[in-house]
């Protein structure tokens, strides 16, 4: 220590570095914890959806249920949800902000997203990517369900479906762009 009693030059790096390890070390531990593609613990079992990003709505399929829906999904609260999400075309970003978790979506490549909602209600899911003319319009609606017999109700809504989405044909008539476009559901028998 110097006669002022005032810390030197060399005592202030080594308290920068040891207050740099230390941040560094938080951040890497929060981060690991909070990774998206770490599986929620819970006694319940995901729900599976297979997300496609397509030119300018999202399609979501439930393989589990053989149904699928374009720009709305549904879930019950409490349970956790696995989301396997790609692109058709552009890359997107896959984003629900009041349940968290923005991941983006690109051809050829599956992102895998963890979520779960712990309350019931309607959330709005956006693309946060811009990604062409019909960009303001990719919007959908996530429905967190009170439980799974009201989930049950909501799977078996869309099997009554007569649209299906059986091959290659149908899904190139759904993946045509179109701006605003509603919500649908397809069955499969």
């Amino acid at each position: 220590m110097n006669p002022q009693g005032l810390i030197g030059l060399e005592e202030k790096k080594l308290i920068l570095i040891a207050i740099s390890l230390m941040l560094t070390t938080i951040t890497w531990n929060s981060t690991h914890i909070l990774d998206p593609k770490k599986e929620i613990e819970s006694s319940n079992s995901a729900v599976n959806i297979q997300v496609i990003s397509l030119d300018w709505k999202w399609l979501f399929i439930y393989p589990d249920y053989n149904i699928a829906t374009i720009n709305e999904i549904a879930f019950p609260k409490n349970v956790p949800i696995k989301f396997n999400i790609t692109s058709n075309s552009v890359m997107n970003s896959f984003f629900i902000p009041q349940l968290g978790g923005q991941i983006y979506a690109m051809a050829g490549m599956n992102s895998i997203l963890h979520l779960i909602s712990n309350s019931t209600g309607k959330y709005k899911g956006i693309s946060a990517n811009f990604s062409g003319p019909g960009f303001s319009g990719m919007k959908f609606i996530a429905i967190s369900l009170a439980d799974k017999n009201s989930f049950d109700d909501w799977i078996q809504n869309i099997q009554k479906s007569p649209k299906t989405l059986e091959n290659i044909q149908d899904y190139k008539i759904i993946s045509t762009p179109s701006v605003n476009h509603p919500v649908e559901y397809f069955s499969r028998d």
